[in-house]
């Protein structure tokens, strides 16, 4: 679907709403109360509510405690969310323990993330930067019926800032750090008239480099470029029309994808990092690669929302374009300065078309309800080229795959190995679904929630070697797969207020996330089909507004079932990942938050979560390296697989625990001090589904923290920061080492540094006019 097509519908559909409905808008009634101060406002259930009402598990998290955190990434917020982790590499999400991110290009994560409205879907991977921001909702468990396909995990719902009618504003803030760290955000606020206003807004970041390069002595350096532009009109006060548009551009260049931390003595692998000066090790973070490190993303969209008030009711219609272009020009993935795997790159163009139509009644009938239809049309295309000479290093006998002569080995020696895969897929997503509240009494209310949905996803792959190549890495047969699936996913429950500052919930829901094709390694014995994944999730919770509701506290225990749950791991025997379905999981688990201001200049925020999350019996994967007979690696067939029953999911923590404190007092008239306080810590991880002690993390606290001053008004303000304050090394991610064992190496694995990864120290400026 062209843009300028696109662009035109989303305009046309929010026009001919507005046409449609203003005459009967005329005699809506006026709107609800307002909430207390005191409340903290969320949009949970696509309606504004008090969190204390809300019978869901949610982690809230202001605009303003996103910067003080020096949050502005999506994948950032693992630091203060307690149930949000990564779950593989290359920026994957989990909530609870249940999430993926696959190389099909079909797939999705099993967490939503939705922004003004707008599910990102398969564009979620590289979601725009988090600046001037209102608040962000992470919503745990299944949240499909309202949020759709993609939230089998549960929902990052991001709430931007709206214009404000009154004033011209503007502000900024920086901040300039160590290890070549710099944050720059600027907002600018204008009301056009007494019911409109513009406001536009932009940020660049430069995250901590890591990752040293010892072949050309460059650092990884990843930078974002974002701007937005938010127009809002209200021409009656029942009818609303926000237009919303943004551009984002990520660029990722120099050092090295990733560092090895182990590998076997005396390999060449182990040989070629030692030449190189590498000294591998669990806390390495320096490589040596010939290929260079550059990619580039760039995401932008449209949305047009419109809101029209009728006999106490809301209409809503959101239109949206999404669309997303990845760039690689340099991707060296063989960890060594030899052509081994020198390209391994996968340029993709993504184009999402949404519409939602829905109705929400007025809150305290008899029956609060929303309602509503939503579509869905997705096109990617999509090239995965795949180049080296991977078997240049094997033993002649056996290994080579053009035999044992020396015209054999002559090619395997100077002969690429490769492919290019060039994908297209479509998906086409339609449902119509309503949640609704029934109030039995003004204490005890019943909570229904039901979508009806249809799937159709389809993918098709060619391939071709390499210029020069005689086979490829991966196999070059075509790959055609299509599935089609209809679904129901309901959500039922009940909820009690003991009193109007303590309510009781439970709730049953079974989930959905949709099909896909493996549409990159679907051949063989590998599935080409992925099933949908199916959750059976529980929960029952409390919530309490405490010191006289300045603070809420909220406890809840769940239980999740999921069948056919969709996962990605590594097979080092063919140097691929593979994408399939994982026969069944559990986590059960108990999670603890608390929000709000108890005492005056205290502001605190903090969470726990204890999550037991483990692999069903039967789920075979690739026996991880060094993987013995004892360990449970065991022959079928022609592979060794490791049945990973009873093993912790990948990226699932047993324990994680977030706090964030703030505590500020007058110093004198017109100034404030203020002291900051942060922690995550997080217990040991796995990060494969077989039997591997070595791809795993250790238990770890990471701390941070700030001190400054700001004027009483809050227009400015100067303080110094402090992240991982003592310097407490932890990876992101850990996994077997690419082309390892092509390089004789039978044991090794590599790892990604992040942003925390070691010690920040910076100085931050705000500025507001």
């Amino acid at each position: 679907m062209k843009v300028s097509h696109t662009l035109a519908t989303l305009v046309a559909t929010t026009a001919l709403t507005a046409l449609a409905v203003p005459a009967v808008a005329q005699n809506a009634p006026a709107s609800a109360p307002a909430a207390d101060d005191n409340d903290i406002i969320v949009t949970a259930n696509k309606r504004e509510e008090r969190l204390q009402d809300v019978p869901i598990s949610v982690t809230v998290l202001s605009g303003d405690q996103l910067t003080k955190q020096n949050i502005t990434q999506v994948i950032d917020l693992t630091r203060n969310t307690p149930s949000l982790n990564s779950a593989g590499p290359f920026g994957a999400l989990s909530i609870r323990g249940v999430g993926s991110l696959s190389f099909a290009r079909s797939a999705e994560g099993s967490v939503g993330i939705v922004v003004d409205g707008v599910a990102l879907a398969n564009t979620s991977s590289n979601p725009p930067q988090l600046f001037d921001i209102a608040r962000v909702e992470v919503l745990e468990g299944p949240q499909g019926t309202l949020f759709g396909r993609n939230s089998s995990a549960g929902v990052v719902n991001i709430v931007t800032t709206a214009p404000n009618f009154t004033a011209f504003s503007a502000s900024g803030h920086a901040d300039i750090a160590s290890r070549n760290n710099y944050i720059g955000q600027a907002v600018i606020n204008v009301p056009i008239a007494d019911n409109a206003g513009l406001r536009v807004s932009g940020a660049f970041s430069q995250t901590p480099q890591n990752q040293y390069n010892r072949f050309d002595n460059s650092y990884l350096r990843v930078q974002g470029k974002s701007g937005r532009a938010r127009f809002l009109w209200e021409p009656t006060p029942d009818i609303a029309i926000n237009l919303i548009g943004d551009y984002s551009k990520f660029t990722s260049k120099g050092g090295v994808p990733w560092t090895v931390y182990k590998s076997t003595a005396g390999s060449l692998l182990s040989s070629r990092l030692a030449a190189c000066g590498v000294v591998v090790g669990p806390e390495n973070q320096q490589g040596c690669t010939d290929g260079g490190n550059s990619t580039a993303t760039e995401v932008y969209g449209f949305s047009g929302q419109f809101d029209a008030t009728i006999g106490g009711a809301t209409l809503t219609s959101i239109s949206a374009y999404r669309s997303y272009q990845s760039f690689a020009y340099g991707t060296d993935v063989d960890s060594v300065p030899v052509n081994r795997l020198n390209v391994n790159s996968s340029p993709t163009r993504v184009r999402n078309f949404s519409q939602e139509f829905r109705l929400t009644s007025a809150k305290g009938g008899f029956i609060d309800y929303v309602a509503g239809l939503y579509y869905f049309d997705s096109k990617l295309d999509g090239t995965n080229t795949q180049n080296g000479l991977i078997f240049a290093d094997l033993p002649l006998v056996g290994a080579c795959p053009y035999g044992s002569s020396a015209t054999a080995n002559f090619l395997c020696t100077t002969r690429p190995v490769g492919q290019i895969q060039t994908t297209s897929s479509i998906t086409t997503s339609y449902a119509a679904f309503a949640n609704a509240t029934v109030n039995i009494t003004p204490a005890i209310r019943i909570l229904l929630g039901a979508r009806y949905g249809h799937e159709d996803v389809s993918a098709h792959t060619r391939a071709m070697l390499v210029p020069g190549a005689l086979t490829g890495i991966l196999s070059v047969a075509p790959i055609n797969g299509a599935i089609k699936d209809s679904y129901f996913s309901y959500r039922v429950g009940a909820q009690f207020d003991v009193t109007r500052d303590v309510m009781l919930y439970g709730t049953y829901t079974k989930g959905y996330k949709g099909p896909s094709v493996n549409d990159q390694t679907g051949s063989g014995a590998i599935p080409l089909l992925v099933q949908p994944e199916i959750p059976h999730a529980s929960e029952i919770g409390l919530k309490a507004d405490l010191f006289d509701r300045h603070l809420t506290a909220s406890i809840a225990g769940y239980y999740n079932r999921i069948d056919n749950f969709q996962a990605q791991f590594f097979d080092p025997s063919v140097s691929a990942f593979i994408f399939g379905n994982a026969p069944k999981l559990t986590t059960k688990g108990v999670s603890v938050s608390l929000l709000g201001r108890p005492a005056k200049g205290l502001t605190l925020n903090g969470g726990l979560l204890y999550n037991d999350a483990k692999y069903g019996n039967g789920y075979l994967v690739a026996c991880s390296q060094g993987q013995t007979a004892a360990q449970g690696c065991t022959t079928v067939g022609t592979g060794r697989v490791d049945d990973a029953g009873g093993n912790r999911l990948v990226g699932a923590p047993r324990w994680k625990v977030t706090g964030f404190g703030e505590y500020a007092h007058a110093v004198s008239g017109a100034i404030d001090g203020f002291a900051q306080a942060e922690i995550v810590y997080t217990s040991k991880i796995n990060f494969e589904a077989a039997y591997s002690p070595l791809a795993t993390n250790a238990a770890a606290a990471i701390f941070g923290g700030r001190i400054g001053l700001r004027t009483h008004d809050n227009r400015y303000g100067l303080s110094v920061f402090g992240r991982n304050l003592f310097d407490t090394y932890r990876p992101v991610v850990r996994f077997a080492t690419p082309t390892a064992q092509q390089q004789l190496d039978t044991q090794s694995f590599s790892q990604i540094s992040g942003p925390e990864s070691r010690r920040v120290i910076g100085v931050s400026l705000d500025a507001k006019f």
